[in-house]
């Protein structure tokens, strides 16, 4: 399984992005159908095709020395800025934990995936901005 995929909350199978939600990976599931929703955060929810439970979360390992499997809840980004840098800020839960949030910050140019294996490194007014659009698409007041 490549390092991203769907994967059922509920009954546990996995999906390959293509099989999942027609995208051939992440990178292309961010340009193709988040950037055009405007991070619809209804997009980050599918239904499983094993079991029919709306519970289908995109899922990844976190890379650590002893790597953590994160299922992501939010996702949202800016731009493309700078021709086809896309920076972000996902909400994350790691499987172990389910009721504990993580924040990944990621950034991706173009559909290269290089960028979500790397920190972002951000502005000052471009965190601002995404925190603002996290609480625009999340309905969350008081963060952080």
């Amino acid at each position: 399984m490549a390092g991203y995929w769907w994967e059922c909350e509920s009954c546990g199978t996995r999906w390959e992005f293509v099989a999942a939600c027609g995208s051939k990976g992440i990178t292309h599931f961010i340009w193709d159908i988040l950037l055009p929703s405007n991070w619809d955060q209804a997009q980050l929810l599918g239904v499983c095709k094993s079991c029919g439970k709306v519970s289908l979360r995109i899922t990844y390992e976190f890379p650590r020395k002893n790597k953590e499997v994160l299922r992501v809840v939010h996702m949202v980004g800016l731009g493309p800025l700078y021709g086809s840098y896309i920076p972000m800020m996902w909400e994350t839960y790691p499987i172990s934990v389910e009721h504990e949030r993580w924040f990944d910050f990621k950034y991706i140019d173009g559909r290269r995936t290089l960028g979500l294996n790397r920190p972002a490194v951000l502005r000052r007014e471009h965190l601002k901005q995404l925190f603002n659009l996290y609480q625009e698409k999340t309905g969350t007041v008081d963060f952080p």
